[in-house]
């Protein structure tokens, strides 16, 4: 997965997302629109996870939170699969192969050249232009762009496309056909290799309009809040070792008043035994 910048509750996405009009407008090839709340919410109000762009060879959009908002270009030379996650990209979207069956929201250029896309509750939407050489689009998923689609895209449902063309036999059930649909995306990617640098150096530049509102509500999450909590979902310590090492390290860094409201709940919500209820709850009165 791509690098973690920081978790955001359910209203902090919110916060994040509002400057871009794309969510405020319709899509020009279906008028379709996109809901921000659905992105924000994640799954079971999860929020969401803000991971650093840049270039990688494959990818794979896994997120525990479900809803992964990337900040700035993402270039993949080979393939990339977004397996039923809530993405956003705050930039570009280049990669050789896509393998959608999310909500894949684009805030810049989308540039693939084969673009599978899986289901319709959600569907891939581009908020700036599209070049796709070829789509299949299964189950009504849907597929809106705000801005131009390039020439000579073949937009195709399952009722109109040979999966053959692409080197993608069909198997006996549906799950089958998918697992084969992955595989020879990625047999493609790794076939063609990195993506032309004519792609990969397109940069998607903020809108002055989009800075200023960005600049605005900014998210100004404190790291040691972003640190506390990945660490609380991913130690392996037990709850009463947590609980001491909570004590004796975590304690003296949360001295900032700014914090301790935030650090209180994450602490409140990973810390559920019963038995060490009244402890925490006395490191809980050490916050306020």
């Amino acid at each position: 997965m791509l690098p973690l910048l920081r978790w955001l509750s359910p209203d902090e996405a919110t916060t994040y997302l509002r400057p871009y009009k794309g969510f405020r407008t319709r899509g020009a090839r279906l008028g379709m629109d996109v809901d921000p709340q659905v992105l924000a919410h994640g799954f079971n109000k999860s929020g969401a996870g803000v991971f650093s762009g840049g270039r990688v060879p494959s990818l794979a959009l896994e997120n525990p939170k479900r809803s992964t908002f990337i900040e700035g270009d993402l270039i993949v030379d080979g393939w990339l699969e977004n397996p039923g996650g809530l993405v956003f990209v705050r930039g570009n979207l280049v990669a050789q192969t896509l393998y959608t069956s999310g909500y894949l929201i684009v805030l810049g250029e989308l540039r693939v050249r084969r673009l599978f896309g899986e289901d319709e509750p959600h569907g891939t939407y581009v908020f700036g232009d599209a070049y796709v050489e070829s789509a299949f689009l299964s189950h009504n998923h849907h597929f809106d762009v705000w801005g131009r689609v390039a020439p000579g895209v073949v937009l195709e449902s399952e009722n109109g496309h040979r999966l053959s063309e692409w080197g993608v036999g069909s198997g006996p059930r549906w799950e089958d056909t998918l697992d084969d649909v992955r595989h020879g995306l990625r047999a493609l990617a790794e076939r063609w290799g990195p993506v032309p640098e004519d792609w990969a150096s397109r940069r998607y530049t903020l809108k002055p309009e989009e800075v200023a509102e960005a600049e605005r509500l900014q998210v100004l999450r404190p790291p040691v809040l972003t640190e506390l909590e990945e660490w609380l979902r991913t130690t392996e310590l037990t709850q009463r070792q947590q609980l001491e090492e909570l004590r004796a390290r975590w304690l003296p860094r949360l001295g900032d008043a700014a914090v301790r409201p935030e650090a209180a709940r994450l602490i409140r919500k990973a810390l559920n035994s019963k038995k060490l209820t009244g402890e925490r709850d006395a490191l809980l009165k050490a916050l306020e």
